[in-house]
């Protein structure tokens, strides 16, 4: 397996050097974002925390699970 870094122009991907693979290989594309989609991201995540839709979830009737419904119980150490 190789990993090298590339750029998206918005239609084709652009690789900074060249490759010896002479055969058609199957590979995996990963857009790794922009600050911009990061700063996105954070407002999506605020607006998630402070906007309200979650608050049920501090509901006492919504704790309905304890330590006995685990199948495996983790030590913090």
């Amino acid at each position: 397996m190789i990993s090298v870094k590339a750029l998206f122009d918005g239609k084709k991907i652009k690789l900074p050097e060249k490759i010896n693979i002479m055969e058609p290989q199957e590979v995996i594309v990963t857009f790794l974002g922009t600050d911009k989609d990061e700063l996105l991201h954070q407002e999506i995540y605020k607006i998630a925390e402070t906007g309200g839709s979650l608050d049920f979830l501090n509901a006492p009737e919504e704790d309905i699970y304890s330590d006995n419904d685990l199948k495996v119980k983790y030590k913090n150490d």
